[in-house]
Parts: C-alpha cells; sequence; structure tokens
C-alpha cells in the first residue's frame, strides 16, 4: 500500500477516484457552545435561535481552522 505524503493541519480523506477531499476539522464542543452563547447573548438573548447561533459559531471556528466546505453543483 503507498502512502501519500500530507503537510500536517490538512487531512484528506482518499475517495474511489482518487481524489483527495479535505476533512472538516474536530472543533471542541466546549468551543463551539461558548461561541453560539456569545452569539445569543450578542443577539439580545433572543430565543429560538439556539440552532442558527449554533450552526454559525461552527461554521466559524472550522473556517477559522482553515476548513473551507466543498461547493455544490446542480446536476440536471
Amino acid at each position: 500500500m503507498s502512502r501519500v505524503p500530507t503537510t500536517p493541519g490538512s487531512p484528506v480523506v482518499h475517495t474511489p477516484t482518487g481524489t483527495t477531499t479535505p476533512t472538516r476539522p474536530v472543533i471542541p464542543h466546549e468551543r463551539i457552545a461558548k461561541l453560539a452563547y456569545e452569539k445569543w447573548l450578542q443577539g439580545g438573548c433572543q430565543h429560538g435561535c439556539d440552532l442558527q447561533n449554533w450552526f454559525e459559531a461552527e461554521m466559524e471556528l472550522m473556517k477559522a481552522a482553515g476548513y473551507q466546505p466543498p461547493t455544490t453543483t446542480q446536476r440536471r
């Protein structure tokens, strides 16, 4: 089995076609929760926005870690 060298901080997943896809970084739950809470406070402690705050916090931390979400293409 051959090994493909990678640089630290840029894990990849090898797909059956031989292309590589960056993996999502693992962000600790506590960091996401803290940032989501800060977003909730900044938003005036509005109820019903918990998931939106969580997803925004998670994406913000992933982007800060260098993750670029894959772009979607429409199939016809």
